[in-house]
């Protein structure tokens, strides 16, 4: 589905929106392993760039893991 206008927009299945992206994303990625620009990875303990020669840099120090919700409760007003 090609969209010709921003009325269209919104009549794209999501699936379709979901391939785009992916499909956009390869090519971002391929752009990024071309240029040796490396790719940005976030582990539990830290924030690290991979390069294609296979180099690893750590480019932040922290705690990040994944955390759980306790609560699932929205309150919207």
């Amino acid at each position: 589905m090609t969209i010709k206008s921003l009325k269209d927009e919104d009549k794209m299945p999501l699936s379709e929106v979901i391939k785009l992206v992916h499909k956009k994303m390869d090519d971002i990625l391929r752009v990024v392993d071309a240029l040796n620009l490396g790719r940005t990875e976030v582990k539990p303990d830290g924030v690290y760039r991979t390069f294609k020669d296979g180099n690893v840099i750590k480019l932040a120090v922290g705690d990040f893991r994944k955390k759980r919700i306790q609560s699932k409760r929205i309150k919207l007003f």
